[in-house]
């Protein structure tokens, strides 16, 4: 049956758009142009950036909001500071810093959590496990939720430590140590209610993408047309270990399909892009291609978007594919 997706717009107040921030006044490091291919598997803004990293970030964190890293570690490792800076002094205040160290624990690194307040550092250290190994891919994200920050490494969720300083006046974000790469600097997003429902008009050329941490059996992602039919359903069923797409037309269901390997684990962020071109879908998980999906209908005719499931959204963003 098709939705009726009037009603489900009269109470949609919040828009999908690039919500996403990136750092353009970091300094990059030149390379070779990317193939459209890499251009899609790649995040919203990737870039090789100058280590050790420090950038002013554009506008203030918010609560809801992640704020993302992803590079590679060097092969003999000691440590990597992750901070948020008051000003841009070297004696700035440090509401947040995380020092992931490689050479503490007996199994397993640490990662501290401490902060820099008038030019003292706090006597109260807290510790995690750090999932981080030499030569490995260093993906650490921060969730701000509820007076609290949310460390993610890795894609799943490590721990949290509550806010001992308030964030406003947060203008900087540096992050130095022993990596060989940083390739990643974003944030954005915001608290999303579920389902979530907006206006998207992913037409071609066009890219979608979404970040997201599953907690149960079951997340959508739908793209409606202008008669509130289904453009492309991706399903991710974790009960049936399947990425299910399919699509309507004239008010019935196509043959879903089904092909390829489902990786993917509840409890651990997923990060989704789906491209719109004149005869597919091109959809890609955690930055791997994943499956086209051709179109059964008008490319240039997809409206609406909404999420529902059993699923927390950190972020999405549409931009030029």
């Amino acid at each position: 049956m098709v939705k009726l997706l009037v009603l489900c717009l009269a109470f949609a107040a919040v828009f999908a758009q690039d919500n996403s921030t990136d750092s353009n006044t970091a300094p990059t490091v030149p390379g070779p142009e990317k193939t459209k291919e890499e251009k899609y598997r790649a995040y919203v803004g990737e870039r090789d950036y100058v280590i050790p990293f420090k950038t002013r970030i554009s506008e203030p964190f918010k609560d809801g909001q992640t704020i993302h890293a992803l590079g590679t570690i060097g092969p003999d490792p000691k440590r990597i500071d992750f901070n948020f800076h008051k000003g841009a002094g070297e004696d700035a205040d440090l509401p947040l810093h995380l020092s992931i160290r490689f050479t503490e624990g007996i199994f397993s690194g640490k990662i501290v959590y401490n902060i820099f307040k008038d030019g003292n550092w706090s006597t109260d250290e807290q510790r995690i496990s750090s999932p981080y190994k030499a030569n490995e891919e260093f993906d650490i994200r921060v969730r701000i939720s509820n007076g609290k920050f949310i460390v993610y490494g890795n894609r799943k969720e490590l721990g949290s430590f509550e806010q001992r300083m308030d964030l406003e006046g947060i203008d900087h974000v540096s992050i130095s140590g022993d990596l060989i790469k940083l390739r990643v600097f974003h944030y954005g997003g915001t608290t999303f209610p579920n389902p979530y429902t907006a206006i998207a008009k992913v037409v071609p050329g066009k890219r979608l993408d979404i970040s997201a941490l599953p907690n149960g059996k079951r997340v959508n992602v739908n793209l409606y047309r202008k008669n509130g039919e289904y453009a492309l359903q991706v399903s991710i069923r974790f009960d049936e270990s399947a990425v299910v797409r399919n699509a309507m037309k004239d008010g019935e269901w196509g043959a879903e399909e089904r092909e390829g390997e489902f990786k993917l684990k509840k409890n651990e962020i997923f990060d989704l892009t789906i491209i719109n071109e004149k005869f597919s879908f091109q959809i890609f998980l955690n930055g791997k291609r994943y499956a086209a999906f051709g179109h059964r209908g008008a490319p240039d005719d997809i409206e609406t978007l909404e999420i529902d499931g059993n699923v927390d959204v950190n972020s999405v963003t549409i931009t030029k594919a």
